[in-house]
This record gives structure tokens, sequence and C-alpha cells, in this order.
């Protein structure tokens, strides 16, 4: 159970930044596209830089928490099924995500345009950017960046795959690099329990193999298998 819920935490976090990476490019495109003068596309872009900052990673978040709670009792749903990504993502749209999103946009957009002499361009603004983030295209966009996501998990526990061959070939060479490669992807990947998990492991093993030349005993290898869990 705890493991499950250290995943469903971490697809959240992987989700909300996929969000805010979508909405952020998004508000680039509208900023671009809007007919006005470079000196107001600056102002504007200034504006829209409080979709990257806290304020808006928590909205983002609870958005991403009240969806999910309707999107559960819409699709008859339980939090263990939210451990993959593309059930959540999923399960948050059914929930409205679009939706609450859009109340903390509206929440930003009251604030910034208040007393500002460019109330009119600002309101311009972020009514297009509310009109994105309810679309069809923007959910297609956040649904390909999962998928993406998805892509490199696949990739990872291939790599994976081809570092425990090296290692039953004692190739030290390939040990080595591969959890080099491995430990530079780590950060791509780190919604999945799992590549976490295996990544640790290889790391451990690597690191004593690399200090001794030669294979670990079983004993050795099942350490290093629970070091994550010793230190948690």
């Amino acid at each position: 159970m705890k493991d499950n819920k250290q995943e469903v935490k971490r697809n959240k976090e992987e989700l909300k930044n996929i969000l805010i990476k979508t909405i952020d490019k998004g508000g680039n495109y509208i900023i671009k596209a809007m007919p006005v003068n470079k000196h107001i596309k600056d102002i504007l872009s200034d504006v829209k830089e409080c979709i990257t900052g806290g304020e808006f990673k928590d909205i983002v978040s609870t958005a991403i928490e009240s969806s999910l709670k309707e999107g559960k009792e819409i699709l008859g749903l339980t939090d263990r099924e939210l451990k993959y990504i593309n059930k959540m993502i999923k399960t948050a749209f059914a929930g409205g995500l679009t939706k609450n999103i859009n109340i903390g946009v509206a929440t930003i957009e009251n604030v910034k345009k208040y007393g500002n002499l460019f109330y009119n361009y600002i309101e311009d603004f972020f009514e297009s950017l509310k009109s994105y983030i309810a679309s069809t295209g923007f959910e297609e966009r956040v649904n390909i960046a999962v998928s993406k996501c998805l892509n490199k998990v696949d990739e990872f526990k291939k790599i994976c795959s081809n570092w425990y061959t090296a290692y039953d070939k004692f190739d030290l060479n390939n040990i080595s690099s591969i959890a080099d490669k491995l430990d530079k992807m780590k950060n791509k990947v780190e919604f999945n329990d799992k590549c976490v998990s295996e990544n640790t492991i290889i790391q451990n093993v690597t690191e004593l193999v690399r200090q001794n030349k030669k294979k670990l005993t079983k004993n050795q290898f099942d350490i290093c298998a629970n070091l994550d869990k010793i230190y948690e």
C-alpha cells in the first residue's frame, strides 16, 4: 500500500509538470499570435510568467486533487488504479480538470488586470488562455505528453535489461557505461516507482562492482536491492 501511495504521489507531480508546461507553451503561442506591438507582447510575457510560479503550481495541484476525487466517482475507480499515469490523466479530465484549472486561472487574471493600465490586453490574453485550456486540443497535447513519458519508461526498462545482460556476461565497461546512462535518465522517469527502484539497485551494484572488479555474491546483490528501503 505504501509503494502504491508513493507511485500515485509521483504521478501527480509528473502530471502537474506536464500540465504547467503545456499551458505555458499555449500561453507563448497566444501572445505570439496576438495583433499587438512588441511592447505589449513583452508586457504580456511578463504577466504570463505567473503560469510557472509557485502560486499557479499550487492551483494546478489543487485542481488535480479535486478532479481525481470527482473522476474516481464518475468512472468507479480506486486509488490503486491511479498508479498508472495514463489512467490518472483520464480520470482527472473526466472529473473536470480543465474547468478546475480555469477557476484558478480566472483568480490570477483578476489579480493581474486589477488597476493595470493594460487591463484590456491582459484580459484578452487570459480569456484566450482559458479557451485554450478548455479546448480538445489542450487535452490532446497533454495526452501526447503523457504518452511520451510512458515511452521513456519503456526505453528506460529496455536499458535496464541491457545492464543485466552486461552483468551476466560481466562486461565491466558496459556495466559501468549503461549504469551511467541510466543515472542521467532517471529524472525523466522519476514518476515511475519501478524505474526508480531498479535504478537504485543497478547503481548500488555497479558501485560495488567498480570497487571489487568481480560479481557480487547473492547475499551482496540482495543487500544492494534493499538499500533504498534500509535508508527510507
